[in-house]
């Protein structure tokens, strides 16, 4: 009997922090994870902060983001509209995966959230202020609540899903074709195309579908 993974809650952190972890590789299915200062450890982080800079390097997109208590790289390997037309100083919320290459820690990002009120800025550091000191409690409450009306009334948040086309096809097509055994590799690439060959290597090597048996895949949900 195979146990599947949830998907691991998306824990809000400053980008300090995260620049200031340890990552660590797990074998097998066991997601990565960064080990942050106070002992945390974070598979999937929920960052908020101000573009600082956008670029392409060889083989993958890049902007740069800022919260004030540091930078960190937002990087995808595949071309992706939402990405592509961040500018610098847009305000954005970021869910993603953190990852290592040599010995710089950057976030593979899963959903972007363009921030039209940059008031929410304020609001994330009193969250995470909150954690060292309690008494932030009622103010922090008070500005959200405050907040999330500005955010009915004038669309403050403006939610745009990174996963390209050409993924959300492929997961739906698993999740079609999975009757609890899970989908057949060949009849997905049938039935989609034969670039899903390429995608389902990357949700793979991103921990976003896994392998339950020889050819037979499952989302990690």
């Amino acid at each position: 009997m195979v146990e599947i993974q949830k998907r691991q809650t998306a824990v809000k952190v400053s980008i300090g922090s995260l620049l200031s972890s340890t990552y660590v590789k797990q074998d097998g299915m066991l997601p990565n994870y960064v080990l942050l200062d106070d002992g945390s450890k974070v598979s999937r982080v929920n960052l908020m902060g101000v573009v600082v800079s956008v670029g392409e390097d060889t083989g993958f997109q890049s902007v740069f983001i800022d919260d004030g208590s540091g930078k960190v790289s937002i990087r995808a390997f595949e071309q992706n509209e939402v990405l592509a037309s961040l500018n610098i100083g847009d305000c954005i919320l970021i869910i993603g995966r953190p990852r290592e290459f040599g010995s710089e820690i950057y976030v593979l990002p899963e959903i972007i959230k363009k921030i039209t009120n940059p008031k929410w800025l304020e609001v994330r550091k009193l969250e995470l202020q909150q954690r060292k000191k309690p008494d932030k409690v009622q103010e922090i409450k008070s500005q959200e609540k405050i907040q999330q009306e500005e955010e009915i009334d004038s669309g403050a948040i403006v939610e745009e899903e990174f996963v390209s086309g050409g993924n959300a096809d492929v997961i739906n097509k698993i999740k079609e074709l999975d009757t609890g055994n899970g989908a057949d590799f060949d009849e997905v690439i049938k039935q989609t195309s034969q670039e899903s060959e390429k995608i389902i290597l990357s949700l793979m090597k991103n921990g976003d579908v896994f392998e339950v048996s020889p050819g037979k895949l499952k989302i990690l949900e």
